[in-house]
């Protein structure tokens, strides 16, 4: 045999280092189970952290209303107050129901001369009434003519007999 008398082969126990690994580990395992805070679980870590957005959400709201409810300065060097809501109201209203209606930003139409202009209804679909596209032509300053417009091209007749003959050539 060898001389050497910690080989594996010569030990009584060979696998002595092995349990004590293992024991070492489930040692561990079990101090880090015992050390770890009761009751804390993925549950109670998502109700707190629910529960503080809750509180931060409220804060929140309660300070809006707040300034929403009460005078102050927004910035003092301009001259920008604020002033509560209902205050506010009551000082635009009568003023707004001074004024005639109007709307708040500029509304674009389309004009009548991009749909009379080819003297064709903007809906093709829609019978075209010549008495009504004359009276829009003159309105909108186009010549006023009683003549219907247009309703097809005259197109010659193309057969299979034309269109080989043309090929051919």
């Amino acid at each position: 045999m060898s001389d050497n008398p910690h080989s594996l082969s010569e030990r009584r126990h060979p696998y002595l280092p092995g349990l004590w690994l293992a024991a070492g580990f489930l040692g561990l395992a079990s101090l880090a189970f015992l050390l770890r805070p009761a009751g804390v679980t993925p549950d109670t870590i998502t109700e707190k952290a629910a529960m503080e957005r809750w509180d931060k959400l409220q804060k929140l709201k309660a300070e809006q209303a707040k300034d929403a409810s009460s005078y102050g300065w927004i910035d003092k060097e301009k001259g920008i107050a604020r002033i509560p809501v209902e205050k506010a109201m009551d000082i635009i209203t009568p003023r707004l129901r001074a004024q005639d209606p109007k709307p708040a930003y500029p509304i674009t139409t389309i004009a009548p001369s991009a749909i009379t202009a080819a003297a064709f209804p903007l809906y093709p679909e829609v019978p075209v009434d010549s008495g009504a596209m004359a009276a829009a032509q003159a309105a909108d300053g186009g010549p006023a003519t009683s003549a219907t417009p247009a309703t097809s091209v005259a197109r010659p007749k193309t057969t299979a007999a034309t269109l080989t003959n043309q090929v051919k050539k």
